[in-house]
């Protein structure tokens, strides 16, 4: 699709090339329509000059005088001519030479203007008009070379067109300053809203032109909006995961009572189905923790948070006494939902402390495309078992507690990131190995996700 800037520029440059065509055409033709009026008034007076000179002898014979001619009617070819006509007689300028011009008689004050072909294939304009002189008709026409003047206006039209070509050039030199000028503003928009991707800030700042800044209203306040409510959600999770163990804790406590004693079997069945929402509570519980007080798009300082959420980790499992370290390469950035990554790496945390003997492990590396990777100490997962460890539900060891839904979350992030994850075994550890790797830019593309 063209942009508004190529739109612009190409109907500006259509209007200008028109406009100054017409004005071209416009002007010269005035300039030709004028010019050839100037010559026919010339050659009317000098048709009436021939006229004065003009006279009958007595024997009714037409005579010029020579004296009042101009010399270049009498040098051959000079693009200058006359003919007089009267009765039978009709006189030439010599320099028609050996030629002459077909021009017929004209009634006493009929005037023609007429376009014809003189010696040498010369374009002529023509004047011829009918008078009476000494009670006789006489019929004079006088002649003209065009070519001069249409050289002339030839010569006129090219150095009007050079300069119009250079005005146009100048012109769109000026209005594309004058559209680049109009659409900083724009630029200045793209430009936050592409800091807005990375997570630099949490608003558009620019407010724009005129036009747009409703727009860019409108914008903010959406983008607040949904500040509001992620920050109400995790709120709300964890409110109803905390009134969920209140009420679990009662239920619990009326399964002791001595009436439920002589029902064992009802007993189980409460004790089960409190222990499975226990595990699925304390998930979420854990998440709120996880997440704390994140904004949406916000850049992510990679050392402070990995920092927290280790520390976070350490004090949920510090009756394992977890040994976990970590390290951020210079230069790594993730630009995305905060929450997001929390999400991903607190889950694949909590797995790794879950599972490990002692030891766990973070690196991040990779610059603009961070890749992330948790290995872990304990045994591991089988090969074939690999590939099954992101659908809901699965749990490799059914006597270790936890709902099965951790890794499946982390690989639905993932994906709607365009990130690449992955299993394996851990070379360095022997357990588990996980690698998160986002491609470039993808990881500041989110989309939603359960």
């Amino acid at each position: 699709m063209l942009s508004l800037k190529g739109r612009l520029s190409w109907s500006l440059t259509l209007s200008l090339v028109l406009l100054l065509s017409l004005q071209w055409l416009v002007v010269s033709y005035a300039i030709n329509k004028l010019s050839e009026d100037q010559l026919s008034k010339r050659l009317q007076h000098e048709g009436e000059s021939l006229l004065a000179s003009a006279q009958f002898n007595a024997s009714n014979q037409l005579k010029i005088d020579p004296q009042r001619l101009s010399a270049i009617y009498q040098r051959a070819f000079s693009g200058h001519y006359y003919v007089v006509t009267s009765g039978k007689q009709r006189l030439i300028s010599r320099s028609l030479w050996d030629t002459d011009l077909n021009i017929g008689r004209l009634a006493k004050d009929e005037k023609r203007l007429l376009y014809g072909k003189g010696p040498e294939a010369q374009s002529l304009l023509i004047v011829a008009n009918g008078y009476q002189k000494q009670g006789q008709a006489i019929t004079i026409a006088i002649a003209e070379n065009l070519g001069p003047l249409k050289a002339s206006i030839a010569r006129f039209q090219l150095i009007y067109a050079a300069i119009s070509l250079l005005g146009l050039m100048i012109l769109l030199g000026i209005q594309r300053l004058i559209i680049q000028h109009a659409l900083l503003p724009l630029k200045k928009i793209q430009s936050d809203i592409a800091k807005l991707e990375r997570g630099e800030t949490n608003q558009i700042a620019s407010k724009g032109p005129e036009e747009i800044a409703p727009l860019i209203t409108e914008l903010n306040h959406l983008l607040q909006t949904i500040q509001q409510k992620s920050k109400r959600s995790r709120e709300s999770l964890g409110n109803l995961a905390h009134a969920l163990k209140t009420k679990l804790t009662l239920l619990n406590q009326t399964a002791e009572r001595s009436e439920i004693e002589k029902m064992p079997d009802i007993r189980a069945s409460i004790y089960a189905a409190t222990d499975a929402l226990d595990q699925i509570i304390e998930r979420e519980l854990k998440r709120a923790r996880l997440m704390g007080n994140v904004q949406p798009m916000q850049q992510i300082d990679l050392n402070t948070e990995i920092a927290q959420l280790t520390h976070t980790m350490r004090m949920i499992y510090k009756s394992k006494i977890v040994n976990i370290t970590w390290e951020v390469a210079d230069g790594t950035k993730f630009h995305g939902d905060g929450e997001d990554l929390l999400e991903i790496l607190g889950n694949l945390l909590d797995n790794a402390c879950k599972w490990c003997k002692r030891n766990v492990s973070l690196t991040v590396t990779g610059n603009e495309s961070p890749i992330f990777v948790i290995e872990d100490d304990g045994p591991g997962c089988p090969v074939h078992e690999l590939n099954s460890l992101t659908q809901r539900g699965f749990r490799a060891d059914e006597s270790v507690a936890g709902s099965g839904l951790g890794l499946a979350i982390v690989y639905d992030i993932a994906n709607s990131y365009g990130a690449n994850l992955s299993f394996s075994r851990s070379a360095a550890l022997g357990g588990l190995r996980v690698e998160v790797r986002f491609s470039p830019r993808k990881h500041s593309l989110k989309t939603t996700h359960d």
